[in-house]
């Protein structure tokens, strides 16, 4: 299922959802508990496809099961809605979380951004003439999510580039719509992340920027979430939850070839095409560090209304 919904209707909701009575899916008290999962269609939060299909989470005594969204927003409120139980978000959409009422905690860091090997990137269309940062300005510019980690990473680039990050206009289109939008001229530049972004650099896309370059060499690109009232009641499950992903992120490392198929049949390309395209990494250790820089950057530009400490949002269970 992919869900979408406008950045400032998702945060009505999720503050809505931080005093709403939900009902919640039973778990945590039984030897297996069922546990509903999170993610979006990239290669970078594709950890619980992989923590799922080859049986990490199983051998972890725990039963999981998935549900695809279009961005961190919209994952972010069906968390706090109660629709699902842990979902892989980034930290500036936990963060804005925490600052309208919702008692959000990362326990895990989970797909990684290296910039020596770049997983995503912003594209112009293969006719474009555009090159600098300064032809951005007046153009539209799409992120999978407004205000989200992505779209802090284009402002802080801009900025570096000396470029007024208000000089450029911002649209939320998730991966998949944004090839198409370049082709058509709906929008100037557009952020494409895997397992799509070969495929779009395959047909009519190319590479303009890489924005991640303003968090340094590597950092994470989202980090594991759920409720503390979750947290709380189920820790026992929550480390069994993430060691099962440490193991998964050291599997999938070192296994591109076996985690191939999975991330074909969950994204639904053809698997030459994933076989052929830049992958993921994921973090095998709890580092804070990871989104120190991300949640300095966001503050700067107002897209979370204070500067948070790391300690504040990623928590060992």
């Amino acid at each position: 299922m992919i869900c979408t919904i406008a950045r400032r209707r998702a945060l009505g909701l999720l503050a809505a959802a931080a005093t709403a009575t939900v009902p919640r899916f039973a778990r945590a008290q039984s030897a297996a508990p069922a546990l509903q999962l999170g993610t979006n269609i990239s290669d970078a939060f594709a950890e619980p496809w992989y923590a799922v299909d080859a049986g990490f989470l199983g051998r972890a005594g725990i039963n999981a099961s998935l549900q695809t969204f279009a961005g961190s927003g919209a994952t972010a409120t069906a968390l706090a809605a109660g629709a699902i139980d842990l979902a892989v978000i980034d930290a500036v959409a936990v963060a804005n979380a925490l600052s309208h009422g919702v008692d959000f905690v990362a326990i895990a860091p989970s797909g990684l951004f290296r910039v020596s090997d770049p997983t995503s990137v912003l594209c112009v269309d293969k006719s474009s003439t555009l090159s600098t940062a300064r032809d951005l300005v007046g153009k539209l510019v799409s992120v999978p999510s407004l205000q989200s980690l992505t779209t802090v990473a284009v402002q802080a680039w801009l900025k570096r580039n000396k470029v007024d990050p208000a000089a450029v206009k911002f649209i939320e289109v998730p991966f998949g719509a944004v090839a198409a939008a370049l082709a058509h001229g709906t929008v100037s530049c557009g952020y494409i992340g895997e397992p799509l972004l070969s495929e779009a650099l395959a047909t009519n896309a190319k590479v303009f920027s890489v924005p991640y370059v303003v968090f340094g060499a590597v950092s994470a690109i989202n980090v594991w979430v759920t409720s503390r009232g979750w947290l709380e009641k189920n820790r026992d499950v929550a480390r069994r939850f993430v060691g099962a992903m440490y193991e998964t992120a050291a599997w999938a490392n070192q296994h591109p070839d076996q985690t191939a198929p999975i991330l074909a049949k969950y994204a639904k390309i053809d698997i030459d095409r994933v076989r052929a395209m830049r992958r993921a990494t994921y973090a095998t250790s709890f580092d804070p560090n990871l989104i120190k820089s991300q949640l300095e950057v966001a503050a700067e530009f107002k897209a979370i209304p204070r500067a948070y400490a790391a300690d504040e949002i990623l928590v060992k269970p």
